[in-house]
């Protein structure tokens, strides 16, 4: 293991700035990302962080009281103040009032995402809000955080490649111990213990920590949280492994084949793997989001494989920031962002999916940083599926 140097004043002026040069006087950000990334801590509970413009006062984290004395021990800010009897937004519109910013522009953060614990404002704590800062003018602005964490800092692409080493190492594990037989369940617990002696902090529970499919279950949807059922020999393993390592989340998704393949198992697999290697050759500095996956599209409809193979990618980051923005030439509000030009440590969680019902299905996911002059994947795992024969 080896650490890093965060520059968190450093980061915490740009945030400051950047809420000045929305013209706003304070952001109430509510969302995980904006959270962890001001307060550089694991910050699971319903809080808030107050972030003044520029000049007008200090940052300020409130959350739950009873983690208010372990987040000021494991995080960077100074002030974190806790609610229990009085609301959060009670809690925040106070400190916006303490800053003397309650006439001012207050941001918030509001929109949707497919993305469970976004945490975006509720329309109770806006109500809230609203009544505790009635001379301010609420405008939403929750694109300030994510500009700010779409491009890394480079200790954060050091500690993303640790973690996604951690998670190779993962994968390592079970292809050494899968065989027929086991259950996901099972292979799950190897992951988790070999990347827990790895270092791993967390396993990223929202989607229930390790996602292990086989059979039938590796064509039938986006999550899939491990069950009892148990491994045959002829079936696809998916073997989607998270881990953390200071905050960055690792996520690496990988596949095996119990047994040779069949001729239609090679069929998909030989379109799956040339597709990931064709994402990642498009993934260059220079060129647009849409631009990437459009051509990936292209080569996908040109080889005739449309039928199953879908993609191309997701946000990923620091704990929390794991959906905005897909690699998609769509533009979807709150979702993608077509028109973003590449450029040096811009992170993203590249994916490939192939699904064939009745044959298998296979998922590729790997954070990739765009370099000067190129793009680095940061797992070591390699595309083409483990055959365990």
């Amino acid at each position: 293991m080896y650490t890093v140097h965060m520059d968190h004043t450093g980061r915490l002026a740009k945030m400051q700035a950047a809420v000045a040069e929305a013209g706003l006087d304070v952001l109430v950000g509510t969302r995980l990302k904006s959270v962890t990334h001001a307060c550089g801590a694991f910050c699971p509970w319903r809080s808030t962080v107050i972030i003044p413009a520029t000049g007008k006062g200090e940052i300020t984290l409130i959350c739950p009281s009873m983690d208010v004395n372990r987040l000021q021990q494991e995080g960077w800010l100074r002030r974190v103040v806790g609610y229990s009897r009085q609301s959060m937004m009670a809690a925040a519109a106070a400190q916006v009032a303490d800053l003397g910013l309650a006439k001012g522009n207050v941001g918030i953060e509001d929109g949707a995402s497919v993305y469970l614990p976004e945490g975006f404002i509720t329309r109770s704590e806006y109500n809230d809000l609203a009544v505790q800062l009635p001379d301010a003018e609420l405008i939403d602005a929750h694109r300030i955080i994510d500009s700010l964490a779409m491009i890394k800092e480079d200790a954060e692409v050091h500690l993303m490649r640790q973690a996604a080493a951690i998670v190779d190492r993962g994968q390592e594990a079970v292809a050494e111990a899968l065989r027929p037989g086991m259950s996901e369940k099972q292979i799950a617990g190897v992951a988790e213990q070999a990347m827990r002696d790895a270092g791993s902090e967390f396993a990223w529970t929202f989607t229930g920590g390790q996602e292990i499919a086989s059979g039938h279950r590796t064509w039938t949807g986006a999550c899939t949280p491990a069950t009892d059922k148990i491994v045959q020999r002829g079936e696809f393993v998916l073997l989607d492994l998270h881990g953390m390592y200071g905050l960055m989340l690792g996520d690496v998704a990988h596949n095996a084949v119990l047994g040779q393949p069949t001729a239609a198992q090679a069929r998909v697999i030989e379109g799956f793997t040339a597709t990931c290697h064709k994402l990642v050759e498009h993934m260059q500095p220079g060129r647009t989001l849409g631009e990437a996956a459009r051509a990936t599209r292209e080569f996908v409809e040109e080889q005739g494989w449309t039928e199953f193979i879908r993609g191309f990618g997701h946000g990923i980051g620091h704990f929390g920031d794991e959906w905005y923005p897909t690699l998609t030439d769509a533009e979807i509000d709150g979702v993608s962002e077509p028109n973003f030009v590449l450029q040096p440590n811009y992170m993203q969680e590249i994916a490939v999916t192939a699904n064939l019902p009745g044959v298998g299905g296979l998922r590729m996911e790997r954070p990739l940083v765009i370099t000067e002059t190129g793009n680095e994947v940061l797992s070591k795992t390699p595309f083409e599926p483990y055959i365990i024969d």
